[in-house]
């Protein structure tokens, strides 16, 4: 981040109005810029006091501290988040594999069914109606050609 984009985020710092990432990016310019550093310290204590005075409060005695502990509390809230983050992705990461080993031995755990050996057949029904039908047919088949034959031979 650079010093320009670090002092316009300032005032945003001191309302509580950046995101997470910019917090962590903003953090850590600060602790490395010590001109950034300065000029958070003058408009937070600035800003700070012009807000008590509004509210009619007792001004602070140290302001310097005041943004120590609250920079220390940010920095806490970013890493509580970040844990909490891969804590999530971890879990997610986690219930996958069970779920994929789960499913995956699932067919090897489940018992198999047993074989049953075909003794007689089913089907019965089904040939003695195919053999009827097919009886029929070469019943009328064989009258038909022997009708044929007695006609011919009556010609």
């Amino acid at each position: 981040m650079t010093c320009m984009k670090a002092q316009g985020q300032i005032t945003a710092f001191i309302n509580d109005e950046l995101n997470i990432t910019e917090l962590d990016k903003f953090i850590d310019h600060i602790d490395s810029c010590e001109d950034c550093k300065e000029e958070l310290e003058v408009y937070y204590t600035l800003l700070t006091a012009m807000k008590q005075l509004d509210e009619d409060k007792n001004l602070s005695d140290d302001f310097n501290q005041e943004l120590k502990e609250k920079l220390d509390k940010t920095q806490e809230k970013i890493i509580h988040l970040r844990y909490n983050y891969y804590r999530k992705k971890g879990v997610m990461v986690i219930i996958l594999l069970l779920l994929t080993l789960f499913f995956g031995l699932h067919h090897y755990i489940q018992p198999k069914e047993q074989e049953n050996p075909v003794i007689k057949s089913q089907f019965s029904l089904r040939v003695l109606f195919m053999e009827e039908s097919f009886d029929k047919v070469t019943e009328e088949l064989t009258n038909y050609l022997d009708n044929q034959e007695l006609d011919n031979r009556t010609e």
